[in-house]
């Protein structure tokens, strides 16, 4: 079964639980909203949560054996599978494929994983769980769609705003759902009526949170590094989930990469930042970070990430807070470990 983001609330809302559900895409904060979802219905009827990340190495066969086995505390269970960017590969899709063909009962299965190429959906796999559970694949919002994405959500939290200064939120975030979450979120706290003005969004432009989480990562791009611990240090003094944080910079770190790529393979830097919906105020910062590094380079900050995933998954211990700063200052031109490269 097939599931836009938009119906997902109503169906958990009309039934029970699928056995499983598929996740897939590279939208952050669609992403994480949509999980939650699934893990606060599993909550409701009393599950017990369980997290499987596989990485490089993963025995495929945990899955089957956790499953398997009996939970004291719960009748119910929710498993979660977080793929990150790993393939399902031979030994996967085995496992996945015999996983669908006979579900657990009481147990449900999230599966989350990035963007899933055309190939795997024709996998035997993919097309077993489409026939038992529930699949969703998340996009992210086109630039013309997001003042839309943003009334709707005002909407949903009682408050109203024109479109003119919905576009003008639209334009500052760029297109980055988390920027832009965190803008209204901001924009109700201090909004006593149910109106939203264009003022007021002026004025929140202008006198933007001085530890915003979309500037901390401009600043980054721009290569101002005075800024960077500072501003890390005031997002968790204000409390500031550094999941999301992460995902901020992910998002971001992707869309370098794969620029970086297809101009490096020869492509139009103006057709690529087309492509990309790259605005123009929003081009010298790029440029700066195309001209620090090459494509090569971004690669490698992209997978030395891994860790931070990692240390909020609490699978190594580490400070992710500490591990996403050392991140930035990477990303901004500042080598911190010199004899790694």
């Amino acid at each position: 079964m097939r599931l836009g983001i938009d119906q997902l609330s109503s169906h958990l809302q009309r039934k029970e639980l699928a056995p499983i559900y598929l996740l897939s895409g590279d939208e952050p904060l669609q992403m994480m909203e949509a999980a939650d979802l699934i893990r606060k219905q599993a909550k409701q009827v009393g599950a017990e949560r369980t997290v499987l990340s596989v990485d490089k190495g993963f025995e495929w066969n945990q899955l089957l054996q956790e499953s398997a086995s009996m939970s004291l505390f719960a009748s119910k269970r929710l498993l979660e599978l977080r793929m990150n960017d790993q393939s399902a590969g031979k030994e996967g899709s085995d496992v996945l494929t015999r996983y669908a063909e006979n579900p657990v009962v009481d147990t449900t299965l999230l599966i989350t994983m990035e963007k899933i190429d055309k190939r795997s959906q024709q996998s035997r796999w993919f097309k077993a769980i489409d026939q038992v559970g529930a699949i969703l694949q998340i996009w992210p919002v086109e630039p013309s769609r997001l003042p839309e994405w943003i009334i709707q959500r005002l909407k949903l939290q009682g408050k109203r705003i024109d479109r003119l200064a919905a576009t003008l939120i639209a334009q500052r975030t760029e297109g980055n759902l988390l920027a832009a979450k965190q803008e209204l979120d901001k924009l109700v706290l201090l909004t006593d009526g149910e109106e939203i003005t264009l003022q007021q969004v002026q004025d929140s432009v202008t006198d933007s949170t001085r530890y915003g989480v979309f500037m901390l990562i401009e600043h980054a791009l721009m290569g101002e590094v005075t800024r960077i611990a500072g501003m890390i240090r005031g997002l968790r003094q204000e409390g500031i989930e550094p999941m999301g944080l992460f995902g901020a910079i992910m998002w971001e770190l992707r869309r370098l990469c794969a620029i970086s790529a297809q101009i490096n393979n020869g492509a139009s830097k103006d057709r690529v930042f087309s492509d990309y919906k790259i605005w123009n105020q929003r081009q010298t910062a790029i440029n700066k970070v195309l001209a620090r590094f090459t494509s090569r380079e971004l690669d490698k900050l992209l997978a030395d990430a891994v860790l931070i995933d990692k240390s909020l998954k609490g699978a190594v211990k580490r400070n992710p807070w500490e591990l996403m700063e050392s991140l930035l200052f990477g990303l901004a031109g500042v080598n911190l470990h010199p004899n790694s490269r």
